[in-house]
């Protein structure tokens, strides 16, 4: 039932509308990345433990973080195919 409430949807927005909305969501992204004080992450850790963690990062953590970002852009490229 979910799918043809999408459907319906598709139809009244234009490709322009898309483009414009993704746009607007990575401005407004890239805007609250700078505005945001970010200092509070530094504290999380200590050096000793960032400079362990980072000996210890093999290939395969690697592979499983481009396998995720890899699955994020697939669900991005999905829903937009869907509007267009």
């Amino acid at each position: 039932m979910d799918f043809f409430i999408i459907t319906s949807f598709t139809k009244d927005i234009s490709r322009i509308d898309l483009i414009g909305i993704l746009i607007g969501h990575l401005i407004f992204g890239v805007a609250m990345t700078q505005l945001l004080d970010w200092k509070w992450l530094n504290n999380l850790m200590s050096e000793e433990d960032k400079t362990k963690m980072l000996k210890s990062y093999t290939w395969k953590d690697l592979l499983v973080d481009g396998a995720i970002v890899t699955v994020v852009l697939g669900l991005i490229f999905l829903i937009v195919s869907i509007f267009l």
